[in-house]
């Protein structure tokens, strides 16, 4: 127990930073699937796909993020 005493704060820095990259990596290829045809065919903007994937992708991971 020496260890998380002594690097307990940059194991969780870490851990979060780790976290962080790979939320970034799985929500963007999961957007990219989603949102592509929409701008594809114009019916969206790149800029409201954006938006549209910002709100939905917090939404889930706020209000589904505690199942996983």
């Amino acid at each position: 127990m020496d260890i998380i005493s002594s690097y307990g704060l940059i194991l969780i820095v870490m851990a979060g930073v780790f976290g962080f990259f790979m939320a970034w990596g799985v929500g963007a290829n999961d957007v990219a699937n989603a949102m592509g045809t929409s701008v594809g065919s114009k019916a969206l903007t790149i800029k409201q796909a954006i938006l549209i994937a910002m709100i939905f992708e917090f939404a889930g991971a706020y209000l589904a993020g505690g199942e996983v």
